[in-house]
């Protein structure tokens, strides 16, 4: 028996640390005791959605337990889940708890992956060596498609596409005729060689037999086997650049665990009747680029920054003394422009005619610049942050432009013509209506190691005074601790405490030091000023447990840099999101919100949510503005635009643009 102690004792200890409960949501980050996966891995342990006794606190469960107790006892359309020993009123003197975590998620670390590129295979069937074609062109097809020979490769899916299209036309050239190459072949042709133009590698789409776009009837020398084996790689790589130029060169879920993306690729059976058969076949592939304004945008400014002609030189921040915070300078204009023009700072960012003064706001810009540009966090303008202003980040910025063309394609071909759109990278959020923005705000978004996820879903329900069901595992791990050395910790704090029945009950009738890891009782914190989800929380029913909601902690909206929360998005101005979707005036939502009872309004019209991740997008002058790779997602991108060939690592480096051609692997299948 003493033997098998250790066992005992490590097994309790595993089991303590998988149960482990997740950081306040509500608070800035705070230093706290690694668990055992993030001591190995610096990260958390993935672990399935936490359920509490109320319920899964995941937003695709239409109603956690307390909410179906309370459905029992009320009708009508709203549902009403106050606290039923209050008499209804906001509890104004409660204060916040120490812990206060509304969001429970595990997080997967950074969650970027190395890319690796769909398998290909070989372009062939052996049965064709039995059938026969009715001219020596298709002949030529039948044989170079019925043998290995040719070593022309694609995904297995197009592959059978491919095979089955020529099969079932006799094998019949597509974009040869006798012995040459035809118009329509050299619109494609010419569409490859400017990829760039799109954000694309035109050596990615350039049939094997070829070394350039040009001059393609001499490279096959009239041949018939090479023209033949030409015809079949260009379909090829037809259907791939369809494929790329539709939906991306990258499936995002293969770039960051973060991502949950379904790109609206065009089918390769439906594109290659229109190929084959369209005189036009330049014009349809252009036609399955996005339309979405940004797109256009981002090309016209990619070509801009890709001219061999340079544009004008940018203004350069002047040498001088250093520039502490309160203190005035007449450069700080500039680096405001420069800081507002990078998207550190926001335009509503302004210092209301003291732009001459390095006040709170820029000097968190400066440290948000000074991070970036790995040097020392001062908040000041010292004369290494001005040398770092100086350099020119046209060629970066050239490559955000490609990563967030590539972001583009990702997106559904239809947002809605009115729709909720997250921008991560920058912080923000826009009720977009028509194109336009109806509504702007500042969020926060998840820390670098609990990131928001990447996908889009529909908002649903917005939730006035939202309780909050306190997940078992911050039960056991967190409240469990503090309540054996101090009974009434929950009650003192404001939390209700409930048994299987509903019932409230006392923190102290609780027996703490025996609760094991599977409590039979619940606690929620009630709606309040102290609440971790503030006035309102917003529901788009996912698998991410992600939501919208306010927040006690306002002061973090100051800060440059606003990636705090453990995935969930918190709202700089809930009562005017919930006013933009509602379409209620400020007194009708002032008036709800002071009855301090929690109460879910359905959305009439159901609103589309795209939560996004583009380090580059425009602000409400039309300025494309440029925003820091928080989660490090460009440097993925570019390490999969870098991709050798299949089997082999990624080459180091992380540039794709060099002069005026965009430049990467050839694996991007």
């Amino acid at each position: 028996m003493p033997r098998l102690m250790p066992r005992v004792v490590v097994s309790l200890t595993c089991l303590a640390l998988f149960a482990g409960g997740a950081q306040a949501d509500s608070a800035p980050p705070v230093k706290k005791r690694l668990g055992f996966f993030e001591s190995l891995f610096g990260q958390s342990h993935r672990q399935p959605p936490r359920r509490t006794l109320f319920g899964s606190n995941s937003a695709s469960e239409k109603s956690t337990w307390w909410e179906e107790q309370q459905q029992r006892k009320n009708s009508g359309v709203d549902i009403i889940y106050g606290d039923p020993s209050s008499s209804g009123k906001k509890n104004r003197s409660v204060q916040p708890a120490d812990y206060t975590e509304p969001e429970p998620l595990p997080g997967l670390g950074m969650g970027n992956v190395i890319y690796q590129p769909p398998l290909v295979t070989s372009v062939f069937d052996a049965s064709f060596a039995k059938l026969t074609s009715p001219t020596p062109e298709s002949e030529n097809i039948r044989l170079a498609l019925s043998t290995n020979a040719a070593n022309i490769r694609t995904i297995d899916s197009d592959r059978k596409i491919i095979l089955a299209f020529y099969k079932a036309r006799g094998f019949k050239p597509i974009w040869t005729a006798a012995g040459h190459v035809s118009a329509r072949a050299e619109m494609l042709l010419k569409t490859f060689a400017n990829a760039s133009a799109e954000g694309l590698v035109p050596q990615n789409y350039m049939p094997s037999m070829l070394t350039g776009f040009g001059k393609v009837d001499e490279a096959l020398a009239t041949d018939p086997q090479n023209v033949a084996r030409f015809d079949i790689d260009l379909t090829v790589q037809a259907l791939k650049y369809a494929r790329h130029i539709s939906g991306g060169q990258f499936d995002p879920n293969r770039l960051s665990l973060y991502n949950d993306i379904k790109p609206e690729r065009a089918s390769s059976e439906a594109a290659l009747k229109v190929l084959a058969y369209s005189p036009y076949p330049d014009a349809y592939l252009a036609s399955l680029a996005p339309t979405h304004p940004q797109y256009t945008l981002f090309k016209t400014e990619l070509a801009k920054l890709s001219s061999a002609t340079p544009g004008p030189a940018p203004d350069l921040v002047a040498e001088g003394a250093t520039v502490k915070p309160g203190k005035t300078d007449p450069r700080l204009p500039l680096i405001r422009a420069k800081l507002q023009a990078l998207g550190i700072l926001s335009s509503d960012g302004a210092a209301d005619g003291k732009d001459e003064m390095l006040d709170k706001s820029l000097s968190s810009g400066l440290k948000a610049f000074q991070k970036a540009s790995k040097l020392k966090q001062t908040g000041a303008l010292d004369s290494a942050t001005v040398k770092a202003f100086n350099v020119d980040h046209s060629s970066d910025n050239r490559q955000r432009l490609v990563y967030n063309l590539e972001r583009l394609r990702w997106l559904p071909k239809n947002l809605g013509n009115r729709y909720v759109l997250v921008n991560q990278a920058a912080f923000e959020v826009d009720v977009m209506d028509h194109g336009h923005s109806a509504w702007h705000s500042r969020v926060i978004v998840g820390r670098p190691l609990t990131q928001t996820y990447v996908f889009s879903d529909v908002m649903e329900t917005i939730v006035f005074n939202p309780s909050w069901g306190v997940p078992a595992s911050i039960i056991v791990n967190e409240y469990g601790p503090k309540s054996r050395k101090d009974a009434g910790y929950l009650d003192r704090n404001g939390f209700k405490v409930v048994n299987a029945s509903g019932d409230v009950i006392s923190s102290r009738s609780i027996d703490w030091f025996n609760m094991g890891h599977a409590p039979t009782f619940g606690v929620r914190q009630p709606a309040g000023n102290g609440n971790a989800l503030g006035e309102v929380k917003f529901l788009f029913p996912n698998t991410h447990d992600i939501y919208m909601h306010d927040t006690p902690t306002k002061n973090l909206f100051t800060e440059s840099m606003r990636a705090f929360s453990h995935g969930c998005v918190r709202v700089q101005n809930p009562r005017g999101f919930a006013e933009a979707l509602l379409g209620w005036n400020q007194d009708k939502i002032a008036a709800v919100i002071e009855t301090g009872e929690s109460k879910s309004v359905n959305l009439k019209d159901k609103v589309p949510v795209h939560l996004t991740y583009f380090t580059a997008w425009t602000d409400a002058e039309g300025k494309i503005r440029y925003f820091d790779d928080i989660y490090g997602r460009d440097t993925a991108l570019a390490k999969a635009f870098a991709y050798g060939k299949p089997g082999q690592n990624p080459q180091t480096t992380d540039k794709i643009v060099q002069n005026v051609d965009i430049v990467g692997g050839m694996s991007q299948n």
